[in-house]
């Protein structure tokens, strides 16, 4: 995986690190795989946002937003099961899998 300039110079506004991120997809990747899974998929998301509301030419509301989540896809043969989790902690992780 590579990394803009532009994700390098924000990294510092993110609630995790960007090797952080990489070692907890490894994390839950390695666990599926203990876990029997014929292949899975691991989506790791960390941003942060801000919203502004301007009615009539005049600022109503800002809001400011920090989101978290780790989404799964596991396969078993055909099957497939999905789950995701906002808890980053590992006891978190092996649940989701």
């Amino acid at each position: 995986m590579s990394r803009s300039a532009a994700t390098v110079s924000s990294e510092s506004r993110f609630s995790h690190r960007f090797d952080t991120l990489q070692q907890l997809a490894r994390d839950v990747l390695a666990h599926a795989r203990k876990s029997g899974a014929s292949a899975c998929e691991v989506d790791v998301s960390d941003g942060f946002g801000q919203s502004v509301t301007v009615r009539r030419g005049d600022v109503e509301t800002i809001e400011y937003n920090r989101d978290k989540a780790i989404a799964v896809a596991v396969y078993l043969g055909q099957r497939k099961g999905q789950a995701s989790t906002s808890d980053f902690s590992p006891a978190a992780l092996r649940e989701t899998v």
